[in-house]
């Protein structure tokens, strides 16, 4: 055979089986985007199917126009809005505010209540499902007269759901347990918690009045109050005027103080009390009153008795709180469990709260000191170069410039010292009662704006002193302190170091 023509067949054999192997990779091909095809689809089904939305009920919430529960804490009645009214009510907590957002998610959920699953279609024993004798119910009325009820049967063996179905059907439901929670709520769990606003702002907070605390393990009452003084150095505005006078700690003090704003319970436990109720929880006689009085408001918080959770047998009780009640806010006419952590006045003690300063006066700001012992006094005159706010025209802060007694120049730095020696008075002892005699030593600080505080120290006993801040009983302390004092003061008229040790 000519090689010319042989070489043409051979191509053409090579070029069929080409054009053969091409057309079954097509029809390969199409099977396998068929198959694809085919397969995408079942998914998109499957998807569907699996996003399907089971509705037990599926109305608005603006078709809704009360929901009544009941369960074996007594239910409720939530009633839409009538004419005047800003919001839902449940009829049995009228007289107390109510948390919204409890009640609109309450609506929310009874306008789509939506099931994860259907337990059986058409259940012929509804006693496995805690059915037959349901331990709640929920009944929703409609803007349109209708009515549904849901009844609400046990819950689910190991698993977040809760059995439910419709009043007369036999189509049992499971649904995730906490869009039904509510319902199994008393009245009482509606209340509003948060009983006394706290401001945002520190241009919202009211002018602090007068704050008189109460206690039946004292004899005596405390007061806080604003600085009679306004004095600017102290950090609080606030002092302890009751039963002592003293400048305060902010850090110890401040909840004392100012922890009536964002007060905060964690629990109603009943609504508009009887006497049986308040003795019951040991209201009648509160262990703790708080009074909160200023231009705008008057609170009265009264701290009954021991609220406590139950505990396992053979454990012990925690406590979760004190039994309360709120006089002056409205909507407050109940008895709230407030934690222990949002009540200080139940256990702080004065000691707590005052500063550890017998006096707040800077030095600078004073235009002298008098210190009398035993009838003769020692006159120390001072001049400054300006007060506590003051710098210099190197931008330091004002200092002294010269100290005099009897018309003697004194070493500056040691009466400084002296000066430290008295603002470390120790203020650790708390003492109201009234000291017998005459004080034998008598401090006296003149301040530049024309006051004075004046300190004065009695003897109670060979190793005590009694001592009246501004004609107020309110320490005891150390003997060797005055007698450490008069040594200093007698050591600054001598040129002699101060010993600041007692």
């Amino acid at each position: 055979m000519n090689g010319k023509v042989q070489g043409i067949i051979i191509c053409g054999v090579i070029a069929a089986s080409l054009a053969g192997m091409l057309v079954f990779l097509n029809a390969t091909d199409k099977d396998k985007n068929k198959q694809a095809d085919s397969s995408a689809a079942d998914k998109k089904v499957s998807s569907a199917a699996e996003m399907e939305h089971i509705f037990v009920l599926d109305k608005e919430s603006e078709e809704i126009s009360a929901i009544k529960a009941e369960n074996e804490n007594g239910g409720f009645t939530l009633d839409k809005p009538a004419s005047g009214k800003s919001s839902w009510t449940i009829e049995e907590i009228s007289s107390v505010n109510q948390n919204r957002a409890m009640k609109d998610s309450l609506i929310s959920d009874c306008g789509h209540l939506e099931a994860s699953k259907i337990a059986e279609e058409d259940a012929q024993d509804l006693s496995k499902y805690g059915l037959d004798k349901p331990r709640a119910s929920f009944e929703i009325s409609y803007t349109d007269g209708t009515k549904s009820k849901v009844l609400i049967g046990d819950a689910a063996p190991e698993s977040k759901y809760t059995y439910i179905r419709i009043e007369d059907s036999s189509k049992v439901y499971m649904i995730l347990t906490i869009h039904i929670s509510d319902m199994l709520k008393a009245a009482k769990d509606f209340a509003n918690l948060s009983l006394i606003a706290k401001p945002v702002n520190n241009e919202d907070w009211p002018d602090y009045g007068k704050e008189t605390i109460t206690r039946s393990d004292w004899d005596y009452q405390v007061v806080f109050e604003n600085d009679p003084n306004e004095n600017s150095n102290m950090l609080s505005s606030q002092v302890i005027s009751e039963p002592i006078f003293s400048y305060l700690n902010i850090t110890g003090s401040s909840d004392v103080t100012h922890g009536m704003w964002g007060l905060t319970a964690s629990g109603c436990e009943a609504v508009a009390p009887s006497d049986e109720q308040l003795k019951e929880y040991g209201l009648d006689s509160p262990r703790c009153v708080v009074n909160l009085k200023g231009e705008d408001y008057d609170y009265t918080l009264k701290i009954g008795g021991e609220s406590y959770a139950e505990a396992a047998e053979g454990e012990n009780a925690a406590l979760l709180g004190y039994y309360c009640t709120l006089e002056g806010v409205k909507g407050c006419n109940a008895v709230y469990v407030i934690p222990a952590e949002n009540l200080p006045w139940v256990t702080f003690k004065i000691e707590d709260v005052i500063s550890n300063l017998i006096t707040s006066n800077y030095l600078v700001d004073l235009a002298g000191m008098s210190v009398t012992v035993d009838g003769k006094e020692d006159l120390f005159e001072m001049t400054t170069n300006g007060g506590s706010n003051d710098k210099d025209e190197n931008g330091k802060p004002a200092d002294i410039t010269s100290v005099k007694a009897g018309g003697k120049d004194l070493d500056i730095y040691q009466y400084k010292s002296l000066y430290q020696f008295i603002m470390s008075c120790p203020t650790n002892e708390i003492w109201f009662e009234e000291p017998e005699g005459q004080p034998e030593v008598i401090i006296k600080q003149v301040r530049k704006d024309g006051g004075e505080d004046v300190i004065e120290f009695y003897q109670d006993t060979s190793r005590r002193y009694i001592v009246k801040l501004n004609g107020k009983t309110s320490y005891r302390i150390q003997s060797t302190w005055i007698d450490s004092l008069k040594t200093n003061v007698e050591n600054l008229k001598n040129g002699k170091e101060i010993n600041t040790n007692f």
